[in-house]
């Protein structure tokens, strides 16, 4: 089976480890491309944020904190929508004092003990718009 990839070319459905390589470092620069030029927080901040994240998670599943959170909170951890707070909008007061290193380790245990991986709550947001 031939599918179209990220960057309109073809390869086969079966992969295996290059391709699953190659599909993460697209996810990485699309995600990347999305957060230059971002309001709510410098560019320091972000990759201060980004790097300790991609310190705790394999390259698949950063690659999924980086489309999710980019949606959720723009790399925001003082983001707020309702009550709604910080990197991954979640609903504890925790986050509204935590450090970015608290709020990461936070939303990655959040999405690892509701969904089972990042990669899997970002497809639950994909699916619904909410994680």
């Amino acid at each position: 089976m031939l599918m179209l990839d990220g960057m309109d070319t073809m390869h086969s459905a079966r992969q295996g480890p290059l391709g699953i390589a190659r599909r993460c470092v697209v996810h990485l620069l699309a995600g990347l491309c999305l957060l230059l030029g971002s309001p709510e927080a410098s560019a320091t901040d972000i990759k201060t944020i980004q790097s300790y994240a991609g310190s705790l998670l394999t390259p698949l599943e950063f690659s999924s904190a980086l489309v999710l959170w980019q949606k959720e909170s723009n790399w925001n951890i003082r983001a707020r929508n309702g009550s709604h707070i910080g990197l991954c909008q979640g609903r504890s007061e925790y986050l509204i004092k935590a450090n970015y290193k608290q709020q990461v380790q936070w939303c990655v245990k959040y999405a690892y003990n509701r969904y089972g991986s990042m990669a899997l709550a970002l497809d639950h947001w994909r699916r619904y718009g909410w994680h």
